[in-house]
């Protein structure tokens, strides 16, 4: 996908200040396109029985994992395992863009 497909898809769920739009799924896994605005947040979150990838595409920001912020940018990978609380914050002035692969464990 283009990052201008993805300027064109940002209409979808909304979690925290981050919007959400699902790609695809399959029987265990879903990719979803999420962009977080200037200033924003995905929201504190923890997944049961699913690993997260995030794969960060335009932007820069930072990802929490169990408390611990690490800085991502575009290129980034950030692997996000079966509950693990986490979340994804964009305090730059431009928004931020990733990939989320979402695969059941169980």
């Amino acid at each position: 996908m283009e990052l201008d497909t993805m300027e064109a898809i940002e209409t979808d769920h909304v979690r925290g200040t981050a919007v959400r739009r699902e790609i695809t799924t399959g029987p265990s896994t879903r990719v979803d396109v999420l962009t977080v605005p200037p200033g924003g947040e995905v929201g504190a979150e923890v997944h049961s029985g699913a690993d997260e990838t995030l794969v960060v595409v335009a932007g820069s920001g930072e990802a929490e994992l169990d408390g611990e912020r690490t800085p991502v940018r575009a290129g980034s990978l950030v692997f996000v395992p079966s509950g693990t609380h986490h979340n994804v914050r964009n305090p730059a002035r431009v928004p931020l863009r990733l990939y989320v692969v979402h695969a059941a464990t169980a």
